[in-house]
Order: C-alpha cells, then structure tokens, then sequence
C-alpha cells in the first residue's frame, strides 16, 4: 500500500515511517498541492492522508475528485470545514480527528480482518 500525506508535520514524519513499516507500507510527504500532484502522477498511491489547516489545503481534494476517484482521502480537518468538504461527492474521503494520532490512523488504514473459528 503506498500512502501519501499531504501538509504533515515534518516533526512525525519518522513516526510515520515507524508506523508503514508495521503495516508494509511505502509512504510519501507532500506539503504543496504542487507536490501533491508530482507524487499521484508517478506513484500509484493508494490512500491520502490530508491535513486541512486553512482553506487553500482543499485545492488538492479538486484534484483528486478529478483525476483520482479511487483514492480514498482520510481529512484531518476542524468543524469549520465540514461545509467546505461537501462539495466533493466524488471522492470517498472519511473526515478524522484534528489532530490526528497514530492510533486514528492506523484504525483507517489497516484493513480489518475478521477471523472466524469453527469448533
């Protein structure tokens, strides 16, 4: 799985890396939408996490709405944005905590797997 996070703080990014590890993951740090766009184009990626800390953070949401629909986008986003966000039915985003804590992220990004025993 090949994960990208957009405006991270630079300070995580080796909890982060700690973090793919564990689940054989490659992640990837943008902090442009610029960036952002470089990263999508070259990489198959296949989950965004994107922190929102102000309104021209969501310009990379128009993009993926456009290009990349089969991305699922985890927002890390204030109340406030809630409206904002409505406007991207085509992307399949999950809305999560701000700020956003290894163990919200791994309860998104981990697929879960349901083990049934038979006695």
């Amino acid at each position: 799985m090949n994960i990208l996070f957009i405006n991270s703080d630079t300070s995580i990014r080796s909890e982060f890396n700690e973090f793919a590890g564990e689940i054989n993951a490659n992640n990837f740090f943008s902090s442009s939408t610029e960036e952002s766009i470089i990263l999508l184009n070259e990489h198959q990626i296949d989950k965004v996490v994107l922190k929102i800390g102000k309104l021209a953070d969501v310009s990379i949401m128009k993009y993926i709405d456009d290009y990349y629909k089969d991305i699922e986008v985890l927002v890390c986003a204030r109340e406030d944005f809630d409206e904002v966000l409505t406007i991207f039915n085509q992307v399949h985003f999950k809305k999560i905590k701000n700020p956003v804590g290894l163990s919200d992220l791994m309860e998104h990004l981990v697929p879960k797997v349901e083990v049934k025993v038979q006695l």
